[in-house]
Formats: C-alpha cells, sequence, structure tokens
C-alpha cells in the first residue's frame, strides 16, 4: 500500500502476543499466524501479497495449515498460492474477482455466507469466524480467538488512516452496524486491523466514530472542514483513501438511501 507511512515500511515487524501467537505487520495487510502446541498445525488470517507473502510462507513450516481470508482483496489472499495444500476459508463472493484478485489460487473448502458462524477448536483455543456480510468488500469476516481475546478484523478496521474505498460494494451503513456489533458482542483486548498498528478495543470505537462524526457533519461544510483538519495525520491512499474519499462515498450512499 503507497501509503503517507506505508505497509511495505512497517512489514520486518512481528508482534508476539504469545509464544504460540504471531501478528506480522504490513506487507500489504497484517496477517495473524496461529501455531499448535505440537507445531504442526498453523491457521493463517490473511496471506499478504507479492513478495510479503513469500517472506511470511517461509517463516511457517507446520505441515498442516488453515488459511481464513476476512476478504479476497489481492492485498490480503494473493499469497493464498503459497499454499496449495491448505484447507482455506472465506466468505461467498465472486469468483471470477477471486480469480483474479488471488492469481487463480484455489477456491475456499468452507464457504460462508453473510450472518454464518463458524468454530475451530484448536488445542485450548476457539476461533471464531463470522461472516458479517458486505461493508468494504463483497463478504467481509471477522476472526475471533476467544481464550485470547483476539480480534482479527480485516478490512473492517483501519488504525490511523484513511480506509481505502474502492470497492463497488462498500456500503457505509452496514459497516457502521458492523462495528456496532463488535464493539457491543466481543470481549476483545487485542484488535489487529487488516492495515497499521495493533490495539485494543478503542481502535473499534475509533473506526465507528470516524464514520458517524463524518455522517453527523455530512451536511455542514464548516463542520466538515473541522473533521478533516482532525484526520489530517491519517494515512491516506492516492483517490481511494483519504478524507474527500469517504465523504464522497457517504453522500452517494444518502443520495441513493441507502444510508
Amino acid at each position: 500500500m503507497l501509503a503517507r507511512r506505508s505497509d511495505k515500511a512497517v512489514e520486518s515487524k512481528v508482534v508476539n502476543i504469545d509464544s504460540q501467537m504471531k501478528i506480522y505487520i504490513g506487507g500489504g495487510c497484517n496477517s495473524t499466524v496461529l501455531l499448535s502446541n505440537d507445531g504442526r498445525k498453523a491457521i493463517i488470517v490473511d496471506t499478504k501479497y507479492f513478495g510479503s507473502a513469500k517472506k511470511l510462507r517461509s517463516k511457517i513450516s507446520a505441515p498442516e495449515i488453515t488459511i481464513i481470508n476476512t476478504h479476497f482483496h489481492l492485498d490480503h489472499a494473493r499469497g493464498n498460492k503459497h499454499y496449495p495444500d491448505a484447507f482455506i476459508i472465506s466468505g461467498n463472493t465472486n469468483w471470477k474477482q477471486w480469480d483474479f484478485d488471488t492469481a487463480y489460487s484455489r477456491h475456499p473448502d468452507k464457504i460462508l455466507d453473510p450472518g454464518e458462524d463458524f468454530d475451530i477448536h484448536f488445542d485450548d483455543e476457539i476461533v471464531h469466524v463470522s461472516d458479517m456480510g458486505r461493508a468494504h468488500s463483497p463478504n467481509d469476516l471477522i476472526v475471533f480467538f476467544k481464550k485470547r481475546k483476539v480480534l482479527a478484523a480485516g478490512d473492517l478496521i483501519w488504525t490511523n488512516r484513511h480506509p481505502i474505498l474502492l470497492d463497488k460494494n462498500v456500503n457505509l451503513k452496514l459497516w457502521i452496524s458492523y462495528l456496532e456489533i463488535m464493539e457491543s458482542s466481543y470481549d476483545v483486548h487485542t484488535v489487529v486491523p487488516g492495515h497499521g498498528n495493533i490495539s485494543g478495543k478503542e481502535s473499534i470505537s475509533n473506526m465507528k466514530e470516524y464514520f458517524t462524526s463524518i455522517l453527523r457533519s455530512i451536511n455542514f461544510p464548516a463542520e466538515l472542514k473541522k473533521l478533516k483538519y482532525q484526520y489530517a495525520d491519517y494515512s491516506t491512499f492516492l483517490f481511494f483513501g483519504n478524507f474527500s474519499r469517504t465523504v464522497k462515498v457517504m453522500k452517494n450512499e444518502i443520495r441513493n438511501n441507502s444510508i
């Protein structure tokens, strides 16, 4: 990502949650990796892209791998091709777009529909996968590690940066509702955003406030100007991830009566 502070610049950063769980920051997206106690199994949430995907693959020696893709955008899923024998979990999506973004990686083995949940029992951890539905992409999943209280939120959460709103399926109204669910229904200690550094549960509230503050100010230019200044230190991405883009998308949804 070519943000003001790019993911590439921090892609070598690794956060150790404990001896079995690591978060690999940047390199397209943040990737969460949980190893089994015997080292034979691994769960990977999002596989990065290009060179960073290869680097991540080189660090994982477990022979049995489960991949959970929070969504299919290439920065999160193109690395799937490096795991031809993995068991893949994803939401139900546009498979032509999946083929393009993942470089024709194998289609998922377990496909969730909006509102569907799936649990993986992994040693003493329960990995809860929830398909939230359409928001940032056609179908966004979140992954909650119940014992560790770690939420891998994919691109439903961005820390200190404007979200990229490029996908034609973006729906900010639904996005806000999913943030409210995460805020109220999950006992979270650590949040792994799709992009940006990991943080606490406050990042969910911060993301919700980002959208709702713009929504409250949408018809008041002076208030929008204040908000733009308030978020001036947020990282941006060309034309598709900045304050003005968020305002434009929100105005379009209001105009189309979808928010």
